[in-house]
């Protein structure tokens, strides 16, 4: 039995537990200097309730959740710098 607490909806994404991941992300791509995907990222976090948007939120926070925990955390550290 799934409790009623099972799915949350937020207003807003930024609310949600996992978006720091997300927007990490946003800031290593600026760092790089991919700036419009950085924008068209923070677009897609605006409208994190359409069902394509969940999609590429999604994969992106299981990647930077497996890179934050694999065994190459020094590329990971890399991305920051």
């Amino acid at each position: 039995m799934i409790g009623s607490q099972h799915k949350k909806d937020y207003d807003d994404f930024s609310e949600h537990p996992l978006s720091s991941l997300f927007f990490e992300y946003i800031n290593v791509l600026k760092q790089h200097h991919f700036t419009k995907e950085a924008e068209d990222l923070q677009e897609v976090a605006k409208e994190y309730y359409l069902p394509e948007n969940r999609n590429i939120i999604t994969k992106i926070i299981i990647e930077m959740q497996k890179a934050s925990v694999s065994c190459e955390t020094s590329k990971f550290k890399q991305l920051q710098n």
